[in-house]
């Protein structure tokens, strides 16, 4: 048995959906959360700036002594998966992998659809991971820069919202898929506006879901569950505003053991530098 936390990262609020999905499926554990808000959205930046600010994020979480991580964010994981892993010291999961053999597992037909960051899509990295799990698939990458900013700001509903995701998913319909990645976490928010423009016939692969089910086959591999109680789920974000705390209070209804929390950039400056 293991009581230290869990601790989950991304740039924004897309990891929270994350989040929800681990403290649904691992009720005992303490997670902690960090949103760098202040700095979102990472898939605009260059590489080396992503890197740095994605260290530094993880520097400051390793000051709650993690038994592990979960990387939220797939630009981090295409871009400065490595640099974030020898920060954190712990074992890592990222979203990228297991998002990516859910999709393999899905797809029927070998037409997989990928909606993700411009910088994960210059990555390429769905395409050679899926090529990796299932030899000979087509992917079809299309990047959607418009739609984290949308969440970030809390307009995820309305005509507007609605048309911009019709057109970013239309090369990929018109590919005939019939599985469709959604390679940011922040899509999720978006998930039945894809769903309705994709059609039915076609599987969207439920992300967090999967981060989920992979840091439980950990955990459980190791012997490295906490013990029998209520767990927790502890956010720290570089900018808090109201359209944080109303995300978090549909994603857990009615839940005492949350509890958000304020950090300022310049502090995450600190604990990059702050020797381990």
């Amino acid at each position: 048995m293991n009581a230290r936390p869990i601790v989950v990262f991304d740039s924004g609020l897309g990891g929270l959906t994350v989040v929800a999905a681990l403290h649904r499926l691992l009720p005992h554990e303490h997670f902690v959360f960090m949103a760098d808000r202040a700095r979102v959205p990472y898939a605009s930046l260059s590489p080396a700036l992503i890197s740095r600010y994605a260290c530094e994020c993880a520097s400051f979480l390793t000051t709650h002594q993690p038994k592990a991580a979960v990387i939220a964010c797939n630009t981090v994981s295409a871009v400065a998966l490595r640099d974030v892993e020898s920060v954190l010291n712990v074992p890592v999961i990222n979203v990228l992998h297991p998002t990516a053999a859910a999709a393999a597992r899905a797809t029927r037909s070998r037409r997989i659809g990928v909606l993700a960051t411009s910088a994960t899509v210059k990555r390429n990295t769905y395409s050679t991971v899926l090529n990796e799990l299932l030899p000979g698939v087509n992917v079809f990458s299309q990047g959607c820069p418009l739609l984290v900013p949308l969440v970030e700001e809390g307009w995820t509903e309305g005509d507007i919202p609605r048309a911009i995701v019709e057109h970013y998913v239309e090369s990929i319909r018109a590919a005939n898929v019939d599985t469709v990645v959604l390679g940011c976490t922040h899509y999720e928010y978006f998930r039945e506006h894809i769903q309705h423009a994709m059609g039915n016939g076609v599987t969207l692969v439920d992300t967090p879901a999967a981060a989920a089910g992979e840091l439980e086959h950990w955990l459980d591999e190791h012997h490295d569950t906490a013990e029998r109680g209520a767990g927790s789920v502890t956010i720290f974000s570089s900018d808090v505003t109201d359209a944080l705390h109303r995300v978090v209070e549909s994603l857990f209804p009615q839940e005492s053991s949350i509890s958000i929390h304020s950090v300022a950039v310049e502090r995450l400056s600190k604990a990059a530098l702050l020797p381990s």
